[in-house]
């Protein structure tokens, strides 16, 4: 996994309009998980250690998750008021965002309050090359993998604003590219990632965009 500047202030202007969304949820309102007193539960040594051991038993999937996503499909909150104030312009954004990063392809939208968390998971059900823009309103964060090769357990601290994170997540046939990883935040934290095939196309694609991130 790798940590990608962002410089390019056309990103950056798109990706600032996102905040204002990011900070009128009601988490209340929101059909959604909300208990955080399990954060450490499912981000801890033990629960990594024992979704590991799972081989292909594991599904891919996070088991939990105390966090929304904002697309408009999934995005579900008892306020119509609030679903068309977050949805609606999340939406225009987002095709915003794609039209400059060049893909349609968008992994994840998601939304944490501060103790939210998603738990160690791999991805390996969706293969593919992982561009993720992470938001965060004091940096009072982190994402955790497990690096495929040298099996080191690896913390990247959030940064206060935008961050950018770039890297590889293999399928079970790959065993030596399997990326196991899992997030938690203190504060409010976002994350919209990007995700284009696992084949050599993909790989030219994902690293142009890298080149016009960190491009100023």
């Amino acid at each position: 996994m790798k940590t990608v500047p962002i410089l390019n202030p056309e990103l950056l202007e798109i990706l600032n309009k996102f905040v204002p969304i990011f900070e009128m949820i009601e988490f209340d309102k929101v059909a959604m998980e909300t208990d955080t007193s399990r954060q450490d539960e499912y981000c801890n040594e033990e629960y990594k250690n024992y979704i590991m051991m799972q081989g292909r038993q594991h599904s891919g999937f996070p088991g939990a998750m105390v966090g929304c996503e904002i697309s408009a499909e999934k995005f579900s909150c008892s306020d119509h008021d609030l679903w068309q104030r977050i949805a609606t312009p999340s939406a225009q954004i987002k095709e915003e965002l794609q039209a400059w990063a060049g893909t349609r392809n968008n992994a994840l939208s998601a939304v944490y309050p501060a103790g939210g968390y998603i738990s160690w998971h791999n991805n390996a059900n969706a293969p593919g090359y992982n561009v993720l823009f992470t938001w965060s309103s004091e940096g009072d964060g982190q994402f955790d993998y497990v690096d495929p090769i040298t099996k080191e357990h690896v913390v990247v601290p959030d940064i206060k604003g935008w961050q950018c994170k770039f890297g590889y997540y293999g399928s079970y046939d790959e065993p030596n590219k399997l990326m196991y990883h899992a997030a938690k935040t203190n504060c409010l934290r976002a994350t919209i990632a990007y995700m284009f095939n696992p084949d050599e196309t993909g790989k030219q694609m994902a690293e142009m965009l890298i080149e016009d991130i960190s491009e100023s």
